[in-house]
């Protein structure tokens, strides 16, 4: 299984709109809207690399979207 954290910076004005599609996208766990270099940080679960891939270019076809960056997650420590 592959964990990965997508952050999201949106178009002005595109947020809520960019929401409501992002929330149909399967394999997306959560969804956090932050303040500061990204406007939304997904963490996305998978079985592989490729479907992470797939995952990816679901959410760039995501409307309102500007641009995205992926970070695999290593090794999470839960607290």
């Amino acid at each position: 299984m592959i964990k990965a954290y997508i952050m999201i910076l949106v178009y002005i004005g595109k947020l809520g709109e960019t929401l409501e599609k992002l929330r149909k996208i399967e394999n997306i766990r959560s969804i956090a809207v932050t303040a500061g270099d990204y406007d939304i940080i997904l963490k996305v679960v998978v079985e592989n690399l490729e479907e992470l891939m797939e995952v990816t270019d679901r959410i760039q076809l995501v409307g309102g979207i500007k641009r995205t960056t992926t970070s695999v997650i290593e090794k999470e420590i839960e607290l």
